[in-house]
């Protein structure tokens, strides 16, 4: 047990401690002083704690996106990230910090400047340069080997807005060269809108960067900054920009002329046919884009509709649904109404402009819905076992059909619909009557989702264990794929299928590997077509949906 004398002296130590490593006897004596000694916190606790100045000051950060970033490689400075980030609860309880939750269960962090500066007034450059440093090692694991950093994965959203922020700290030579870059600044530009890349050079004093920000200010006068510019005056900031762009923006970290590609290197590489990142709560159940391909509506776990603005990739508007957990969601072909359902519930519609709920809606309870050719809407009654229309809420067909029916697919000229019956049985159906058409032998195990070609002339199938693809009406097998991933989208030429943290493309025909693209930084889980087979979306563990253009997936 220690003596009165003992902890006296352990104290005095600790405090030696600190005066030495950080310069400083204390916190301070104002608020944000008193109130981390108030904490109470350990000599190592308080070491940790001033690593919190490696977090981006006065911005609003989701909370999970700064551990993420901060945590997933293995190569980054994992020791201490539980013990540093923990403290942010801590910070909070004092108001410190502000952690706010969102109505989607989503918790947003900022810290605010002056507390970034006392963290950072008690730690020395050398140690800030070498945590921020290591904290990068997190963003260049993402890359392949070679590749430079515009090549970050579309979904690496924390490092794409503060890459630059801590380069600056550790690395400010190569913080020049990178906001000098072309690729980066139209990666940029392409992304997140001209506000974005002018904060980048904001952080960057240089006759380059306030060059590059003069132009995009003449350019972009009058202009919302803050999302990406219609094509039109994009192509003209880009042009502007491509007058201004810095001789040394190629060259690699040491300012020599640029050798083959290292990771981290500035060199020109193109980029994915990406059209919108959006950030859906992890407990998205389903998700549906509107026929015009500007927003897109998610439901899930919770009570909430979100629905998202493409282009400013942000939410557009929250409407509170009236089940705690809604399972499905369409768009009107006329894009004027949204529809939800629930499991057991009557479909509720509600006015895409006003979020307001549209009454009467009579289509009953709905498990699944499809569309097809000219504005063809089927949803599938689970109480009656009949297709109707949703617009309508007309049966096709005389009498219900098979009960149970799911993982509906319907062939882009309208003329054949595929379903799961029992958990391995597959049902294929005219939609327009409602007369069964084919019912396909037993598959070997339970189907999760289904594809058809735009004719209805072959089928893919995905089960627990593989995605096959089979020839209508003879059932020949074209190919086997033998993978868990099987959530996968389907086209007249190419199937999406997500493999791990990455998106597979495969061919319809022989099932050969096309293209592979890697914009997530997390486990891959879902894959669909637009109903006009524009656009390809998917979406992540995480919650990240990838917006594609899919004329532009496979060249």
């Amino acid at each position: 047990m220690r003596t009165r004398w003992g902890r006296r002296r352990l104290d005095r130590q600790l405090r030696e401690h600190w005066e030495q490593a950080t310069g400083y006897k204390d916190w301070g004596d104002d608020r944000i002083g008193t109130a981390l000694e108030s904490l109470g916190l350990s000599h190592q606790d308080s070491l940790d704690a001033r690593r919190l100045a490696a977090v981006p000051p006065g911005v609003e950060l989701g909370v999970t996106e700064v551990k993420k970033a901060w945590s997933d490689a293995d190569t980054g400075p994992s020791g201490y990230i539980h013990n540093t980030l923990g403290l942010l609860e801590d910070f909070h309880r004092v108001d410190l910090v502000r952690i706010t939750e969102a109505d989607d269960g989503r918790r947003w962090l900022t810290v605010p400047v002056a507390l970034h500066e006392r963290l950072r007034s008690r730690w020395s450059a050398d140690e800030a340069a070498d945590w921020h440093a290591r904290l990068m090692d997190n963003a260049l694991a993402l890359l392949k080997p070679g590749d430079p950093w515009p090549a970050l994965p579309t979904g690496a959203g924390y490092w794409w807005r503060h890459l630059v922020w801590h380069m600056q700290h550790c690395d400010p030579a190569q913080a020049a060269r990178l906001v000098a870059s072309p690729d980066w600044q139209i990666a940029k530009i392409q992304r997140f809108g001209a506000q974005s890349l002018l904060a980048d050079l904001t952080l960057v004093d240089s006759p380059e960067s306030r060059a590059t920000a003069s132009v995009i200010n003449e350019v972009m006068s009058g202009e919302d900054r803050g999302s990406r510019p219609d094509p039109g005056k994009q192509a003209e900031l880009l042009q502007a920009l491509s007058h201004v762009s810095s001789p040394r923006a190629h060259a690699d970290h040491h300012g020599e002329p640029e050798q083959p590609a290292v990771a981290g290197q500035l060199v020109a590489q193109q980029q994915p046919a990406v059209r919108a990142v959006l950030q859906l709560p992890r407990s998205t159940y389903d998700f549906a884009l509107s026929p015009d391909a500007t927003w897109l509506v998610a439901v899930g776990d919770h009570r909430l509709v979100h629905v998202y603005d493409l282009e400013a990739q942000a939410v557009r508007r929250v409407i509170d649904g009236p089940a705690d957990k809604l399972h499905h969601c369409a768009v009107a072909p006329d894009g004027s109404f949204i529809m939800t359902s629930a499991v057991g519930e009557k479909a509720q519609a509600w006015d895409a402009v006003s979020g307001e709920e549209q009454l009467p809606f009579k289509v009953g309870t709905v498990g699944e819905s499809v569309y097809g050719p000219d504005g063809m809407w089927v949803a599938y009654n689970t109480f009656t076992g009949s297709f109707v229309d949703p617009l309508t809420n007309e049966r096709r067909g005389t009498k219900p059909t098979s009960q149970g029916m799911s993982h509906l697919a319907l062939a882009a000229d309208g003329a054949t619909l595929a379903a799961r019956g029992r958990s391995s049985q597959i049902l294929l159906w005219d939609p327009r009557s409602g007369r069964l058409l084919a019912e396909l032998p037993d598959q070997p195990h339970e189907v999760h989702r289904l594809g058809l070609a735009q004719d209805g002339s072959w089928i893919a199938i995905g089960d627990v264990n593989s995605l096959r693809v089979l020839e209508l009406p003879s059932n020949r097998e074209r190919f086997t794929l033998k993978q868990t991933g099987t959530r996968f989208a389907t086209t007249e030429d190419w199937l999406a299928v997500p493999v791990a943290g990455r998106v597979q493309i495969r061919s319809t025909r022989t099932g050969e590997l096309l293209d592979t693209l890697e914009a997530h930084t997390d486990l891959v889980l879902d894959c669909r077509m637009s109903p006009d087979r524009q656009h390809l979306m998917t979406m992540d563990r995480g919650g990240t949906l990838i917006v594609w253009d899919a004329a532009a997936v496979v060249p």
